[in-house]
């Protein structure tokens, strides 16, 4: 029988991968494609884009390693069912329960690694995301003009355009900004950006003027010639405070009183958990018969497998709610689960499909 096992999980672990690598394939072309759209208009800058696309991996793995997984197993198992060797397999003796056991050297592993991305990996990307996005919207992005194109800063203060931009030289620059003491519009040949001690970035202006219109009447004008005039591209950002409850840590999450922290927390426990009920429940439900194909129920099993996270959502939002007593929290719908899971075996051990199809 230790063939027999290798084989299955061997066959299991093929399909399981096949479809994640699937997922991967469609998820980085489909988050590339916007994430390059969004950086060609200047909303944030290009070097940020291979990370921002291994975050998004990152945080969506929690949920294609179990769907990937659950369908996997579907068509595994559907594929020797339509070839009747399922049949042949069970005529030998081997009952559902001894399937689960075969099942369990797969699932097991990917619900830890489930949980390692669930606990720890994923609150780490989200909140790598959230100080990018803290980052972003605090400073002046002066360094991402573009070419021909205004390009207001992200505080609104500023505006520029340049005309082209030429082995690290900017030309025909054009900055308007607005400040407490005066609004500006500044007029240069060229610039080039330059570092100073403390590492701070500058664009040094060449060759420019600058006409000022003086508040509060805004009728005084004041008109500067210069050779050369530096403004600083950043400022000191605002310390990041992380107030978002996924990017929070396990503990943190643990020591927070309030509800919002306790779904948080229970969510990321449950999320192996349901990978195991979806892997084992997946057996059960492969069952085709012969000639009908491995595709069979592959409608029916993501039809389940969507019904189940939905009403994960559902918990979650109801519990948040206070529509669910703090005891049972949201722990309810995987129980119920988990004793279908069982019914669906028990039931599959008084009449073995392979023989009785």
């Amino acid at each position: 029988m230790r063939i027999l096992h290798k084989y299955l999980i061997l066959e299991i672990t093929k399909t399981s991968f096949s479809v994640l690598a699937i997922f991967l394939i469609i998820l980085t072309a489909n988050t590339m494609l916007r994430l390059i759209e969004e950086a060609s208009i200047g909303n944030f800058p290009s070097y940020l884009l291979f990370p921002l696309i291994v975050i998004k991996i990152t945080q969506y793995s929690i949920y294609l390693i179990p769907i990937s997984l659950f369908l996997g197993i579907v068509l595994s198992f559907g594929r020797l069912y339509s070839g009747n060797e399922m049949a042949v397999i069970s005529s030998s003796g081997q009952s559902p329960f001894d399937f689960g056991k075969i099942l369990s050297k797969v699932v097991i592993p990917a619900s830890l690694v489930v949980a390692f991305f669930s606990l720890y990996i994923t609150p780490s990307a989200t909140e790598y995301r959230y100080k990018i996005e803290h980052k972003l919207n605090t400073e002046e992005r002066i360094e991402e003009i573009n070419p021909g194109r205004f390009t207001s800063s992200q505080s609104g203060n500023a505006t520029f355009f340049v005309e082209k931009y030429n082995q690290g030289k900017l030309n025909n620059i054009f900055f308007s900004s607005n400040g407490n003491r005066a609004e500006a519009i500044e007029n240069s040949h060229s610039a080039k950006y330059i570092l100073d001690e403390q590492n701070r970035k500058y664009i040094l202006l060449e060759d420019g003027v600058i006409s000022e219109i003086i508040p509060p009447t805004y009728i005084s004008t004041r008109r500067t010639e210069y050779k050369e005039h530096g403004v600083q591209l950043g400022q000191d950002i605002p310390k990041f405070l992380n107030r978002k409850y996924d990017a929070k840590g396990n503990i943190e999450l643990f020591l927070d009183n309030t509800r919002e922290a306790s779904a948080e927390l229970q969510s990321r426990l449950l999320l192996p958990f349901a990978t195991l009920l979806l892997g084992f429940v997946a057996f059960p439900l492969s069952h085709t018969p012969p000639r009908q194909g491995r595709y069979n129920k592959i409608f029916l099993a993501s039809l389940i497998y969507f019904t189940y996270f939905i009403l994960i959502s559902i918990t979650e939002k109801l519990y948040l709610l206070n529509h669910t007593p703090a005891f049972l929290g949201m722990w309810w719908i995987h129980v119920l689960a988990f004793f279908l899971v069982l019914f669906l075996y028990k039931r599959d051990m008084t009449t073995i499909r392979g023989v009785a199809k």
